[in-house]
C-alpha cells in the first residue's frame, strides 16, 4: 500500500501512540487518556494504540486513519516514536503527528525538526489539542494556527513557538473528565502493570490527584512545574467511586508528584477515603518525601487503606544531597521509615549512585546508610541525566556524558543490564557498576528477605526478579 492507495484521512478522528519502551511497565499514561475523553467530548472518533502490548499498531493506525496523530514520549520512547511516525506518515501523508510528553517538552526544538512531525506540544496538552481540533475542523487557516496554545512548528524553515499559557488551576482540573480508560486493552494492563515491587489488587488503575511539585531537586525534569495544585476532595471522591463501579478496579494507584506537600489537603483526602470505606488497596506509586510524613499522617494513610510505602531519599550521604539540592533530613528519613515500619508497611526507597560531584566515599557512606535501614525493598539506579534538569546542564558543562548517553533509548531504569550514562573524575563506569551490583547483593541476598518478598509477589514476578539478582553475586 502506499499514499496514493489511501482514502482521505477522516477530519474528525484521533489516534493517540504509546511507543514501546523496555522498562517493564504497562502503568497507562493518564494524561493522555484525559485528552482522549476531552476530544470523545467533542465529537471525536478517539482510538489508543499501545505498542508495549500490540505489535501491530503500524498497521492499525493506517487502518484508522486518523486526521490526527498524537504520540506521547519520554526520552526513552522518543525515537521508537519517531520511527512509527515516519512509517505511518509514508501511507498516511496527510495526518498531522504531534509529539507531547517530557522529552517533547525539554527538547522541542530538536523533536519539531524531526520530517514526520508536524507540531510539538509543550506541557499540558488537554487545551491544546482542543484548538488544534478546532483548527482541523475549520480548514488550517494560517491566522488560526497562531491561535493554538503551547505548541511549536516549523515555518520557513524557523521553529515558531506560539504563546505559552498558564497550566490548569485546580477548578479546572476538577472539570476535566476521568481517562478514557475504555480505550485500553484492560486485561493486558491488569496483567502487566507494576510500579515497584508490590501489588495486592488484580484490577489495578491509577489516579493524578495533584499536579507540580514545589522542590527543586537537580534530577528530575518538573513538566509539570514547581507550583501544586490539588483537586478537590468531591472530584477525586467521584473518580476513585467511577474506577470501583465501572471498571471493577480492586486496587488504586496514585501517581502524583508529591502528595503530601499540602499536607492539609492530604490530610482531607485520606479523611474522605476513610469515610467512604471503598474496601480496597491504595498506593502512593511514585513515592513520598521521607520528611512529608510523620506519624499521624502514616497513621491515617494505613487506615485509608495504604499498605506500602516507598520514601525517595536518593542518597544516604548529606554531601550528595546538598549537590541533589535535595533539601532532606536524613535522621528524619530514618525516623519515619521506622515509624512506618511500626505500623505494619512494606517499606522501600530509592538509591541514585554516581551523582556529579559525588565521590566514592559518598557512595559507600550511601550504601551504609540503606544497608542500615530495615527495608523491604530498594531500587538502586545510575544517574539518568534528563534533558530539561540540572542535573543535565552540570553533565554538559562538565564534559562528564558517556557515548551511550548520546542515544535516547539508553535513557532507561534498567536494574539488569543498567546503561552508564556519565563518568566522574570521581568515579568511573566499571567502579559505578561495581557499587550497583553491591548494593543489590547486599540488599537481596539474605534469606529472610527473599523470604518476605515471596510473601508480598506473585511467583513469577519473585522468579524473575531472582534471576535478575543472580547476574549480581559474581559480579565484581
Amino acid at each position: 500500500m502506499n499514499s496514493k492507495d489511501h482514502e482521505k484521512v477522516h477530519i474528525k478522528k484521533l489516534a493517540f501512540i504509546q511507543p514501546d519502551i523496555d522498562d517493564g511497565n504497562l502503568i497507562p499514561p493518564v494524561g493522555v487518556l484525559i485528552m482522549a475523553a476531552i476530544m470523545e467530548a467533542e465529537g471525536w472518533d478517539v482510538a489508543f494504540f499501545d505498542e508495549r502490548v500490540n505489535s501491530n499498531v503500524i498497521q492499525d493506525v493506517i487502518d484508522f486513519n486518523p486526521a490526527i496523530i498524537g504520540i506521547t514520549a519520554v526520552t526513552a520512547s522518543v525515537l521508537r516514536g519517531r520511527e512509527l511516525t515516519e512509517l505511518i506518515k509514508s501511507i498516511l501523508s496527510e495526518s498531522i503527528v504531534v509529539f507531547g510528553g517530557p522529552h517533547p517538552t525539554a527538547m522541542p526544538e530538536e523533536v519539531i525538526r524531526w520530517d514526520a512531525v508536524d507540531f510539538v506540544v509543550i506541557g499540558e496538552g488537554e487545551r491544546t489539542i482542543c484548538a488544534l481540533g478546532e483548527w482541523v475542523v475549520g480548514g488550517m487557516s494560517d491566522s488560526g494556527l497562531r491561535d493554538i496554545p503551547n505548541i511549536c512548528y516549523v515555518k520557513d524553515n524557523q521553529v515558531v513557538h506560539n504563546a505559552r499559557i498558564p497550566f490548569l488551576e485546580s477548578v479546572e482540573l476538577d472539570a476535566l473528565p476521568y481517562p478514557a480508560f475504555h480505550l485500553l486493552d484492560l486485561k493486558k494492563v491488569f496483567k502487566y502493570n507494576r510500579h515497584g515491587l508490590f501489588k495486592k489488587g488484580t484490577r489495578v488503575l491509577p489516579v493524578m490527584s495533584s499536579r507540580g511539585c514545589p522542590q527543586l531537586c537537580t534530577y528530575c525534569c518538573r513538566v509539570m512545574g514547581r507550583r501544586m495544585r490539588c483537586r478537590s476532595v468531591e472530584s477525586l471522591m467521584g473518580e476513585m467511586e467511577h474506577l470501583i463501579d465501572v471498571y471493577n478496579v480492586n486496587e488504586i494507584w496514585f501517581e502524583d508528584d508529591n502528595f503530601t506537600a499540602n499536607k492539609v489537603w492530604a490530610n482531607a483526602v485520606l479523611d474522605a477515603i476513610i469515610e467512604n470505606d471503598y474496601g480496597i488497596p491504595i498506593k502512593f506509586a511514585n513515592g513520598i518525601r521521607a520528611d512529608g510524613v510523620d506519624e499521624d499522617l502514616l497513621r491515617k494513610m494505613k487506615r485509608a487503606g495504604c499498605y506500602a510505602i516507598s520514601f525517595g531519599i536518593e542518597s544516604g550521604s548529606p554531601h550528595v544531597l546538598d549537590l541533589m539540592q535535595k533539601k532532606l533530613s536524613l535522621d528524619k528519613a530514618k525516623e519515619n521509615i521506622l515509624i512506618a515500619k511500626k505500623l505494619g508497611y512494606l517499606v522501600g526507597s530509592n538509591v541514585i549512585l554516581g551523582y556529579p560531584g559525588e565521590t566514592l566515599a559518598d557512595i559507600e557512606e550511601s550504601i551504609d546508610f540503606f544497608m542500615g535501614l530495615d527495608l523491604d525493598s530498594m531500587a538502586a539506579v545510575n544517574l539518568i541525566p534528563f534533558p530539561g534538569t540540572v542535573a543535565r546542564d552540570i553533565c554538559e558543562e562538565k564534559g562528564y556524558l558517556t557515548e551511550e548517553a548520546k542515544d535516547w533509548n539508553n535513557y532507561i531504569f534498567d536494574i539488569k543490564t543498567p546503561r552508564i550514562l556519565i563518568e566522574t573524575e570521581h568515579v568511573d563506569r566499571h567502579t559505578l557498576m561495581n557499587m550497583l551490583n553491591k548494593v543489590y547483593r547486599k540488599m537481596y541476598f539474605k534469606p529472610s528477605r527473599m523470604l518476605k518478598l515471596l510473601r508480598h509477589m506473585n511467583v513469577s514476578d519473585f522468579i524473575a526478579g531472582v534471576k535478575i539478582m543472580s547476574t549480581k553475586i559474581f559480579t565484581k
